[in-house]
């Protein structure tokens, strides 16, 4: 009878002991499964995890432009040439020419071969006429002295239209107010500046019987004028 009993409070036991452990385990397992997890939480510091910016981007459909014609840069300028010759024509007087004729007279070098009655000068059928006119110099002396003159000077010109002689026949001085005076010589180098010119000229030659010809003529140049 002991023995029964023994063995069934054994094995009451036994059961009582399985029955706590299933029960433990059921629980261990339901708070396993079921316990609420824990909501994040940024750690403290600096450094700590920010949740990501959303950032929008928005598409951005390129438009077709006309592009802008830049105008070309102007083409520079060529450079302005300025002609030493300047052509005076409101300066300028022809005097009248004539075919330049030795007179034998007394000389009897020249009178050999020739008539008694010497050989009257003759005029051209067209004078010489300017086609190149220099502009003189304009002396720095005379500048600063600020003198106003007149010069007129008689040249030789060739058949080829060169001026082979020049020769100073008469001289003005032009006040500023007053009529102009006419001097015996001209300085600060007025007169050797319009001789300059006047060699440095060019002409047509004049014309006889359609010929050129030899000729004298005059021209006329002013220092110190307004234009």
């Amino acid at each position: 009878m002991r023995r029964a009993a023994a063995f069934r409070s054994d094995h009451a036991y036994r059961r009582r002991l399985l029955g706590a452990l299933a029960v433990v385990l059921a629980l261990g397992v339901a708070l396993v499964r079921w316990w609420p997890a824990p909501s994040p939480r940024a750690p403290d510091g600096p450094f700590g995890e920010r949740s990501a910016d959303r950032i929008q981007i928005n598409e951005v459909q390129p438009t077709a432009q006309a592009r802008e014609q830049t105008p070309p840069p102007p083409a520079p300028a060529p450079p302005k040439v300025v002609p030493n010759n300047v052509v005076i024509e409101d300066k300028i007087e022809f005097g009248t020419s004539a075919l330049a004729v030795d007179v034998p007279g007394d000389d009897d070098q020249l009178r050999d071969g020739t008539t008694d009655t010497p050989r009257a000068a003759r005029t051209p059928d067209t004078n010489a006429r300017l086609f190149r006119a220099v502009q003189p110099d304009y002396p720095t002396a005379a500048r600063e002295a600020s003198v106003q003159a007149r010069v007129r000077v008689a040249v030789q010109v060739s058949e080829t239209g060169r001026v082979t002689g020049a020769t100073v026949l008469k001289r003005w001085r032009l006040p500023d107010k007053g009529r102009a005076r006419t001097v015996a010589r001209l300085d600060h180098g007025l007169e050797e500046a319009a001789l300059v010119a006047a060699r440095r000229s060019r002409f047509r030659p004049a014309q006889q019987n359609g010929q050129p010809v030899a000729s004298q003529t005059t021209l006329t140049f002013e220092f110190g004028t307004s234009e």
